[in-house]
């Protein structure tokens, strides 16, 4: 639904999950296995990677809601955007939305956003060094399991008869 509506829905849309973008940030971590064993979070952790790609990439998304609002207008037989509509301007329109997001409170709204992704980038941060250090724990497990195995097979069975 996310995504239909960032593609084809009010700019409000795309203000607000922008501000907001740490409540997609964590269905990257989505986990659902069912009763089969199949992961089914893998789809909902690709298309949260897809949308948050797409919400912090201005130039493609503003391209996409072209698109389909061309798309739309040539289903419903109306002449094709020729460019020159207001959805195009965005540097005027994102200052003038950004003026009034502001102007509404925003300045708290935004401070938040902002504090909320350093959370969520020092969180990512951290989980990288975590994955680091997991990684070389395996290592040093897998090294210490091999000198083991080496040492049964030098020394022989565990219980050797006398």
């Amino acid at each position: 639904m996310l995504d239909y509506l960032l593609h084809a829905g009010s700019e409000n849309v795309v203000v607000y999950f922008r501000a907001n973008i740490y409540i997609i940030k964590t269905l990257k971590e989505f986990q659902y296995i069912d009763e089969y064993g199949k992961d089914q979070g893998a789809n909902v952790r690709q298309k949260a990677k897809d949308i948050t790609n797409l919400l912090t990439d201005e130039a493609r998304l503003r391209q996409e809601r072209l698109s389909r609002a061309n798309m739309r207008d040539r289903m419903l037989g109306q002449a094709p955007d020729d460019g020159d509509n207001e959805e195009i301007q965005t540097p005027q329109r994102d200052e003038n939305s950004a003026r009034r997001t502001r102007g509404a409170g925003g300045e708290d709204e935004l401070h938040r956003a902002i504090e909320e992704s350093k959370r969520s980038l020092a969180v990512e941060q951290a989980r990288g060094a975590e994955d680091a250090d997991l990684a070389r724990a395996i290592k040093l497990s897998e090294e210490e399991e091999a000198r083991r195995k080496a040492t049964l097979t030098d020394s022989g069975s565990l219980f050797d008869e006398p």
